[in-house]
């Protein structure tokens, strides 16, 4: 399924894949969400851009390190609104697409994009021109 299509409320973020990642990207989106007059969204999307960004930092570190690539990969955060609506994007390097698992009540992760599945709207991934992939959320 394609990514929805951008809209006028936009903002961008580069953030270095480190385990600091996650919590910019919240404080990020729930300043942005409360900007663009979206507060009631705020905490939703807050969670699950920090899932989305947590999952782009575990599969940075995934990557094979090769010549001419910058030390510490970069993950890009992109909000979008319609200003009813928001979009959180989540774009890695990696080219490995992500997988919805049934997670056990026990298991420490890998509940993440159950959370994405079950209070976003919508959600799917997609390749991207410059490589890796972004990850989506509607909320």
């Amino acid at each position: 399924m394609a990514p929805p299509a951008p809209w006028s409320l936009q903002t961008r973020l580069e953030l270095a894949a480190w385990p600091t990642a996650p919590g910019v990207a919240r404080g990020h989106v729930r300043a942005v969400a409360c900007e663009w007059g979206l507060a009631g969204l705020a905490d939703t999307a807050e969670l699950l851009a920090s899932e989305l960004v947590t999952n782009a930092v575990q599969a940075s570190q995934r990557l094979p390190v090769s010549a001419g690539q910058a030390a510490v990969p970069v993950i890009r955060l992109r909000v979008t609104s319609d200003g009813a609506c928001l979009v959180v994007h989540v774009w890695d390097a990696s080219g490995q697409m992500p997988v919805l698992k049934d997670t056990a009540a026990d298991e420490e992760n890998g509940r993440g994009l159950m959370l994405v599945s079950t209070l976003g709207k919508d959600w799917g991934c997609y390749r991207t021109a410059e490589g890796g992939k972004a990850v989506w959320v509607l909320l």
